[in-house]
């Protein structure tokens, strides 16, 4: 399973999932995986072609004014990323014709050809004569036109599942957020940010409901490459996911807190913590043109919290185990950094996890459905 997507509703926006998929093991597995606090219960078929087994990042920020993502065999996406980046990653004046032109005789190489009939590519392009995406390769592709998230392209082996989902919000979706914009000027990037946010936590929704606990768009987390008020694209640094439920059979509960999930964005590793059924774990993602071999790093720690400068929190309100379409909450998009914080989290002394979330927000929620 690979997803890399791009949407330019606003400004351009660039995701990729952290898993790869290799061919599965044959009956049960007891794999563990962001998405799978459980353990991954395989399909009715007991030898699938493929499962997310591993993790590695599959976006690049290759100079302010370049970003790429890929899909297909790892070895070759090493070979091509490698040769963008020894040609354009010092050089951030160029013009479309020099991008063009690379694709086209890299192309033409005898490796390049080997090359692009494994891959497939998505570049985000800002040069001194155009603003747009490329895209190369033979990847799955499918291309979109959305009313909320612009002109658009997916690719890899998940790319018509991400599609679809698109689809489903442009039809179905209403929203909300807890902060508005500071202004089309100072941040550009809101919209796009907001609604790409709805859309992945449409997605792991998707994947908590699935039945079969497997959903071919959700890959652990996905790394984000967006672009800022001053055309250049950047990560975003971390983001944290709060899932939670409202049974009406059981309403003296109130909202039952299920799983969190913070990502955060390393120079050398992506990271993604969860906390689910009293156990903290962490998961890492390295660049696929990455060394191979370990990489030590540092994680948790007394100072540790599942705080990040956004919070999404998807509500799924059901009676037993019939769910309807959640309600996505997201907080802290704001340039200046002076949001309402709605949602609190600390790891207590004792190890266990405290979240709290801003009153007013459930109070409506109780209300509306007891009305």
């Amino acid at each position: 399973m690979t997803v890399i997507f791009q949407t330019n509703a606003g400004t351009p926006l660039l995701a990729g999932d952290m898993l790869i998929s290799v061919r599965g093991p044959h009956g049960q597995t007891d794999l563990r995986l962001p998405s799978q606090p459980n353990g991954i219960v395989l399909p009715t078929n007991d030898s699938p072609n493929y499962i997310p087994i591993r993790m590695r990042r599959k976006i690049f920020v290759v100079n302010p004014r370049i970003a790429v993502g890929v899909a297909g065999s790892v070895a070759e996406i090493r070979i091509f990323v490698d040769h963008l980046i020894s040609v354009f990653a010092k050089k951030t004046q160029f013009t479309k014709h020099e991008v063009q032109e690379f694709l086209r005789r890299f192309g033409l190489t005898k490796l390049g050809r080997s090359v692009f009939d494994k891959i497939g590519a998505v570049l985000l392009v800002e040069a001194i004569d155009w603003g747009g995406t490329l895209t190369w390769g033979v990847a799955s592709q499918r291309s979109f036109v959305s009313d909320r998230f612009g002109r658009g392209t997916s690719i890899g082996t998940g790319a018509d599942t991400i599609v679809s989902q698109i689809r489903r919000l442009d039809e179905k979706y209403k929203y909300g957020f807890s902060q508005s914009p500071d202004g089309d000027a100072e941040f550009p990037e809101f919209l796009t940010l907001a609604n790409n946010f709805m859309l992945l936590a449409n997605v792991y929704w998707k994947e908590f409901a699935s039945p079969d606990n497997l959903f071919d768009a959700w890959g652990g987390a996905y790394d984000i490459i967006f672009q800022d008020a001053d055309s250049n694209f950047r990560f975003l640094n971390d983001y944290s996911i709060f899932l939670r439920l409202y049974d009406v059979n059981v309403s003296d509960k109130d909202i039952q807190l299920v799983n969190v999930l913070k990502y955060e964005r390393r120079p050398d590793v992506s990271l993604m913590s969860m906390f689910n059924n009293g156990q903290l774990q962490f998961f890492g993602a390295k660049d696929i043109i990455a060394p191979e071999g370990e990489l030590e790093i540092s994680v948790g720690g007394p100072s540790f919290t599942f705080n990040s400068d956004i919070h999404v929190s998807i509500i799924g309100v059901g009676k037993g185990t019939k769910y309807l379409a959640p309600m996505i909450q997201i907080d802290g998009l704001d340039s200046k950094k002076r949001a309402k914080q709605t949602v609190f989290t600390e790891i207590r002394d004792d190890g266990r996890l405290w979240v709290a979330f801003e009153a007013a927000y459930d109070d409506w929620l109780s209300i509306g459905i007891q009305s």
